[in-house]
């Protein structure tokens, strides 16, 4: 009976065990450097845009159509229509919990909205800043929250 020499295999077996060890570290390097320089960039970003103020006037929306309000400049941001009287928006999106988070934040900012209406999956919300009144909207979640601040005006867009 004839032996065969498997030697040649199981050196070029051992060889693509190598290569893939290598590539597949080579990888992880890379998607852990994109992420830790991304993380940099997400805190970054979610510390200048953390806009803290009061709280805008919230209000039903029987009570808000019952005024009389509007909000007829109307625009879509992902799965959101968010409303408004006046003034001008700028949007962006953060990452949670302070841009260390998986998930994304949109945060809104008006130079003087008078008011804000926002539409998601979880529901509606109606809210009255006031005419000239610097405002922000954050979305976390399909759930907005106002403050009367914003950073945004038209000369720093």
């Amino acid at each position: 009976m004839a032996t065969r020499d498997f030697s040649a295999v199981a050196r070029f077996g051992i060889a693509h065990v190598i290569g893939a060890v290598i590539v597949i570290t080579a990888v992880v390097g890379l998607i852990t450097f994109q992420f830790v320089r991304d993380r940099d960039a997400n805190i970054a970003r979610a510390k200048a845009l953390d806009i803290q103020g009061p709280p805008c006037p919230a209000m039903t929306e029987a009570e808000f159509k019952a005024k009389r309000y509007t909000a007829l400049k109307t625009f879509p941001y992902d799965d959101a229509v968010i409303g408004r009287t006046a003034g001008d928006t700028s949007c962006s999106d953060v990452k949670e919990n302070g841009g260390k988070g998986f998930g994304t934040d949109r945060v809104c900012q008006f130079t003087g909205p008078a008011t804000l209406t926002v539409v998601t999956p979880a529901g509606r919300w109606f809210f009255v800043p006031g005419a000239g009144q610097p405002s922000t909207l954050i979305i976390h979640r399909d759930a907005p929250r106002c403050v009367m601040a914003s950073k945004f005006t038209l000369q720093s867009e």
